[in-house]
């Protein structure tokens, strides 16, 4: 998606020549520089729409995307990071619902590989005794 975005300033860029205003932000206005309020709002509507995707706006694209790297078992500090926000407090206090389900799903799965490791000893020591 940021590829996306990134060469469509490239040819917004081309296009307007002079007019247009390097910066090294990533959503930048209609000529480069500082965007307007409601600029992502409006990219990310029309990305949505251009991909066949459900626009639920902006702050729920940012809850799924915590959500993702949250159940795709990424570190707290990086989510936080990620989210911009000033500290990982902040994403705890947001998101610990998530974070004690993934801690669930890590208990479980170190739950059943011991079990697997007690049935393997099982199978040795019946084994061994025959």
């Amino acid at each position: 998606m940021l590829k996306e975005l990134r060469e469509d300033q490239k040819e917004k860029a081309a296009m307007y020549g002079s007019k247009w205003i390097p910066t090294e932000r990533i959503f930048t206005g209609e000529l480069g520089g500082e965007m307007g309020y409601g600029a992502p709002y409006d990219w990310l509507k029309k990305f949505c729409k251009r991909n066949g995707f459900n626009f639920y706006g902006l702050h729920s694209f940012r809850h799924f995307v915590a959500s993702v790297l949250i159940t795709g078992g990424i570190d707290v500090t990086t989510v936080s990071r990620t989210l911009g926000h000033s500290s990982s407090s902040t994403t705890l206090n947001i998101y610990s619902h998530m974070f004690q389900k993934a801690q669930a799903r890590a208990s479980e799965t170190i739950e059943n590989a011991l079990e697997f490791k007690a049935k393997e000893n099982i199978l040795k020591d019946t084994k061994s005794a025959t």
